[in-house]
């Protein structure tokens, strides 16, 4: 369908917004808070901000979202997006609190280290730790140890995805789960989509193609860890959430990983959101992913 009305207005507003080639990262990241949703804190059971150890044992801040009612809940371990290079808790708070209220999940918001001041593997290594702390805790959060899974939106599904495939192979927990929205999946940066929406819906290929190179400069680009769609083996991974959206860039990495997770024997759920873009999902957007997560959760 045509790019949604609002979508337009949206893109319209936004089109003087740096590209970080032309800026610096400081102004960047400045940029970052006209692209997230606004407005009073929705009101939910709890929220908590904990202090846990992170990747390498470095400090790590997690905000901690708990519904109403009783539990035990699913928990998801939610990394943030940002181009690898930007975010914060705060900024993601309104999403996460929708989430929580939607989903009945209780979320765990991860405030990861950045690049370029953090490279691969540091900001991956944070999401580890993060669901693994989840995990050793979720009884006490109120939540259901064996419901946690990893969720991610734009470049923090990369890091989902990537985490989802670093813990199948380690002998520790396995996500139960994964949600990944709108995320960024290949490095190489060469599918249709990505050349046919190249610039003009604001995420761009050539901001997609420098935000890899802040997150992984030195690391090949089919790497399954920053690229999880060159993984040749997607075999014992978790049931799988993907929502993508119709003018997004990044849209067939999301699709295209649906599908070989299909092949590899993978429960998945793939929806695309008609005349959206990434920055401006549209209101359908957090209901659909928290629904589809609810059926996913109930069909384990």
């Amino acid at each position: 369908m045509p790019l949604h009305p609002d979508a337009r207005a949206f893109l319209d507003k936004m089109a003087g917004s740096p590209q970080p080639e032309d800026t610096s990262i400081e102004e960047f990241r400045r940029a970052a808070s006209a692209l997230v949703a606004v407005g009073p804190p929705l009101q939910i059971g709890r929220v908590a901000d904990i202090a846990i150890a992170g990747g390498d044992s470095q400090p790590m801040n997690v905000r901690v979202y708990t519904p109403e009612g009783t539990g035990p809940f699913p928990v998801v371990v939610w990394v943030h997006g940002g181009s690898f290079v930007r975010g914060t808790l705060d900024m993601f708070d309104v999403g996460r609190r929708a989430f929580t209220k939607a989903s009945g999940c209780i979320v765990v918001s991860v405030d990861q280290r950045l690049s370029p001041e953090a490279q691969f593997p540091a900001p991956l290594n944070d999401g580890y730790a993060a669901f693994t702390w989840a995990v050793s805790h979720a009884a006490e959060l109120g939540g259901d140890p064996a419901l946690v899974g990893v969720a991610g939106e734009s470049s923090g599904g990369n890091l989902a995805a990537a985490l989802a495939l670093m813990a199948r192979d380690k002998s520790g927990p396995k996500p139960a789960f994964q949600l990944l929205v709108e995320p960024l999946l290949d490095a190489r940066c060469d599918t249709p989509s990505m050349n046919e929406l190249a610039q003009g819906y604001i995420l761009t290929k050539s901001q997609l193609v420098w935000a890899y190179q802040q997150y992984a400069p030195n690391v090949p680009r089919d790497n399954p860890l920053i690229s999880p769609l060159c993984a040749t083996n997607l075999r014992g991974l978790p049931p799988t959430v993907i929502v993508t959206l119709e003018y997004d860039p990044v849209r067939d990495d999301g699709e295209l990983y649906a599908a070989r997770l299909a092949e590899a024997g993978v429960t998945v759920s793939n929806v695309r959101i008609a005349g959206m873009l990434h920055h401006f999902p549209g209101p359908d957007f957090i209901p659909t992913s928290a629904r589809l997560l609810r059926e996913l959760i109930r069909g384990k």
